[in-house]
């Protein structure tokens, strides 16, 4: 059967080769995994930070009945914070499922962030990316939310930032929307219209004048849909992988962050430079799988968290148990 994305792939390859419950949670306390403070608190030197995806699902889990799997995730997310302490967090999208969020003053935004991260050591800066979920609502109300809160970071749809370590040390964030390239998005007859009017193109050239222009030591890129992963849901998405990861590859990306596939992955393709980590296990699992490029996937709810020297990167899973279930470390 042919494959109906390949026209659109064709159509880029040469920009490619040219050129990203409220109150439930509210007081809940669980302990801090010493697992995660003793091999990443490296002291000193050091950035951490969280990674975390498919997060926003209204305190609501058919998964769980006991305790919906958000607020499970959300309770370890700040327990591991107070000892981890990372500066800020990275989400990589599907902030709101089901029809994404309508306005900017809607009740989702108490009931499904302002009140279920409500710890204190979750009271730092969330740099935002957006999901397909997002896009399937009113993207331009979360945009717009970040005028109005103190730690939702989302500038514009796709942005990027750059973060120092306390020796100078730059790292670089690439924060892309990645539901415009893929193609079964803007041939949806009834959320097509939300992707339609983006021009890849224009974020595919901004990509690569921010990355030829980095000097930083680090460099991440932050998305959705992941370039490569071996669950039967979702999987790769052959736009990222023939779009953006040349531009990737090019420009010494170290690490990719995505989500969209309910589940914890680490993917280093063959004679790739890249290491891909899947960190969609905020609220919801699915079945996890393996496939040659597979280095570690578990169906498991948790979030990613990192730690970075100049010289060292280390990045570890975290389960909603607040049990570390893998770490990759990164040398330069």
């Amino acid at each position: 059967m042919k494959n109906p994305r390949s026209p659109f792939i064709a159509r880029f390859r040469a920009i490619a080769s040219v050129i990203l419950i409220a109150a439930v949670c509210t007081g809940l306390h669980a302990q801090s995994s010493p697992v995660i403070a003793q091999a990443l608190s490296q002291g000193g030197e050091v950035l951490n930070f969280f990674v975390i995806s498919d997060w926003g699902r209204d305190g609501i889990d058919d998964t769980s009945k006991k305790m919906p799997g958000q607020l499970k995730v959300a309770k370890q997310f700040g327990a591991t914070a107070m000892n981890f302490k990372p500066s800020f967090i990275v989400s990589c999208g599907d902030n709101f499922h089901g029809k994404g969020v309508p306005t900017v003053t809607d009740a989702l935004w108490s009931v499904n962030f302002e009140k279920v991260y409500a710890d204190q050591s979750l009271m730092i800066p969330w740099y935002i990316a957006l999901g397909n979920h997002d896009n399937g609502g009113n993207a331009e109300a979360e945009l717009a939310y970040a005028k109005t809160s103190n730690r939702w970071i989302e500038p514009a749809r796709y942005f990027s930032f750059t973060k120092k370590l306390p020796d100078s040390t730059a790292v670089l964030f690439l924060v892309l929307d990645s539901s415009p390239f893929v193609q079964e998005y803007v041939n949806e007859p009834e959320d097509g219209h939300h992707v339609k009017g983006q021009n890849v193109v224009a974020q595919i050239l901004w990509a690569d004048s921010v990355l030829s222009a980095s000097t930083a030591q680090w460099k991440f890129a932050v998305f959705h849909h992941p370039a490569y992963s071996a669950s039967s849901k979702h999987g790769s998405t052959k736009e990222i992988q023939v779009l953006m990861v040349p531009l990737f590859e090019k420009y010494k990306v170290d690490a990719c962050f995505s989500g969209h596939d309910h589940d914890l992955q680490h993917s280093h393709p063959e004679h790739s430079t890249i290491e891909y980590f899947g960190c969609g296990g905020g609220s919801e699992t699915r079945p996890a799988g393996q496939k040659a490029f597979t280095k570690f996937s578990k169906a498991s709810l948790g979030f990613g968290a990192v730690s970075l020297t100049r010289n060292v990167m280390r990045f570890s899973f975290v389960n909603d148990n607040g049990e570390q279930v893998y770490e990759y470390e990164i040398k330069k």
